[in-house]
């Protein structure tokens, strides 16, 4: 840019030199031909450093390369249905949390919190574990640059439990109010999906449990993780999907999201299938710890994909 002005001014020098020798032409400063000829600057020159923000493209590219990161987790294990592992309302439902995770990896944000509460597979943390493992690991980086985004997964894990018999169960609700999380996993369902299923004793179960939650959950957002496939007297549990679809249209009438952890996993007699990979228990409802992180894998994986159409797709 220098040398530009440098030029111009040569160039506006010797045009007015040669104007000045001619009598008939009008002599005029070489300063006023600047003045009005040049272009205005701005102040602010492009080698300036730019005010930090979200960058969506970046955030597009670091999804990306995360996902490929837990590619490793998936190999052999072909009963999975990972094209269904998806979360719907990407861009609606689920994108005011997608948008506080942008602000936690850009340095705007410095904690996003989830709560799980569910029943006993939950107890031991190996899914919250993995989720908040793969998720820390992709932080890594905003760290090394000088910020120190955390997300905590915190889980209550209960043995049977079932949107009736937690009711009750003061804690969980107490859990919701204190820890303030941003989101709201409940993994229920599979309890609720043995023995004699009554889908009206079901529906009046979750929604008297969800009237009461609202009243402690704050403007967190909240995700169902649809129950497992598990077995029931030796067969298949027809009655999960069946719960999976009470579930899943609550979660609609009411504006919450899903996750159809049954579909994921290989769909209705899928358990059979983990059993023989070593990562089910013997039951066919429960699993291994393996079991437990896989899922957990596999729910940072969708929450990832999420995230990287949310990013390519923001406004």
């Amino acid at each position: 840019m220098l040398l530009l002005l440098l030029l111009c001014l040569l160039f506006t020098t010797l045009v007015w030199a040669d104007e000045s020798d001619d009598p008939d032409s009008q002599s005029t400063p070489a300063s006023v031909v600047l003045t009005e000829d040049l272009p205005e600057y701005p102040e602010a020159w492009p080698s300036e450093e730019l005010p930090e923000g979200i960058d969506p493209l970046d955030e597009y590219i670091h999804s990306h390369f995360a996902l490929r990161a837990v590619e490793g987790y998936f190999h052999g294990l072909n009963f999975l249905k990972r094209d269904a592992n998806l979360i719907p309302a990407t861009d609606t439902l689920l994108a005011p949390f997608l948008e506080k995770l942008m602000e936690l990896r850009s340095g705007r944000r410095k904690q996003v919190t989830l709560f799980q509460f569910g029943g006993s597979h939950i107890k031991p943390g190996w899914f919250a574990g993995a989720t908040e493992k793969e998720f820390n690991r992709w932080l890594a980086e905003s760290a090394e640059e000088g910020f120190s985004p955390t997300l905590k997964f915190h889980y209550k894990g209960i043995n049977g439990a079932s949107f009736r018999n937690q009711l009750n169960n003061q804690e969980i609700f107490d859990l919701c109010r204190n820890l303030k999380p941003d989101l709201i996993v409940i993994s229920m369902g599979t309890n609720d999906a043995q023995g004699t299923y009554s889908a009206t004793r079901f529906r009046t179960a979750i929604d008297n449990f969800m009237t009461k939650l609202y009243k402690y959950s704050g403007d967190a957002l909240i995700l169902f993780t649809l129950p497992p496939d598990s077995y029931k007297n030796g067969v298949p549990n027809a009655d999960v999907a069946k719960v999976g679809a009470e579930i899943a249209a609550y979660a609609k009438a009411h504006g919450h999201v899903c996750w159809d952890l049954q579909t994921v996993m290989g769909g209705q007699g899928s358990m059979s299938k983990w059993r023989s990979g070593g990562i089910a228990g013997k039951d066919m409802v429960h699993f291994s710890a393996p079991g437990y992180r896989l899922q957990g894998q596999l729910f940072f994986e969708a929450l990832m994909r999420a995230y990287k159409h949310y990013a390519e797709n923001r406004p």
